[in-house]
């Protein structure tokens, strides 16, 4: 399709990353990463969850229509298992909305956690070749603003490596 924007994914590190989140790489040797501040909200009554995930192998390349972002907190994923999983980022422009132009898609590979900074417009979340299986933490206070969902104007392919 001619109006699709097409990105060829990158593989995942802090300094790529750092516009839209973090990343956390499992330490080599018995060494420590962390602590790390994960979740941050100032909502009265907003309070963290943690919703285990099982996912199950996607098609590559990845259609990407519709992206979400939570205003007011941080989210994150722990990888605890399974394959690469695929991300799809990008920053609101000045209206709010997804900035399809400055779209990015990044690889995370096992070993990896990563997490979003607060209203950082993301795909969901999914697995490459293999399944995989994650931990989400994120602040909610039950409102609608915890999550905007929108229908891209124009969806995103990407070509996963």
């Amino acid at each position: 399709m001619s109006d699709a924007t097409r990105l060829r994914a990158e593989r995942l590190s802090a300094a790529a990353f750092e516009p839209f989140g973090f990343v956390m790489d499992a330490p080599a040797d018995g060494r420590r990463n962390g602590p790390r501040t994960v979740i941050a909200d100032a909502r009265p009554g907003a309070g963290v969850g943690a919703t285990l995930i099982h996912l199950i192998t996607g098609a590559s390349p990845r259609r990407v229509t519709q992206v979400e972002r939570h205003p007011h907190s941080q989210q994150f994923f722990l990888h605890l298992g399974g394959g690469r999983l695929p991300l799809v980022v990008m920053p609101a422009d000045a209206a709010g909305m997804p900035d399809i132009a400055a779209a990015r898609a990044f690889v995370a590979e096992p070993g990896q956690a990563f997490g979003y900074h607060p209203g950082t417009w993301h795909a969901g979340v999914a697995a490459l070749a293999e399944p995989a299986t994650v931990a989400s933490l994120l602040s909610r206070d039950g409102t609608a603003a915890d999550v905007t969902e929108v229908a891209l104007a124009r969806h995103i392919e990407v070509e996963w490596t």
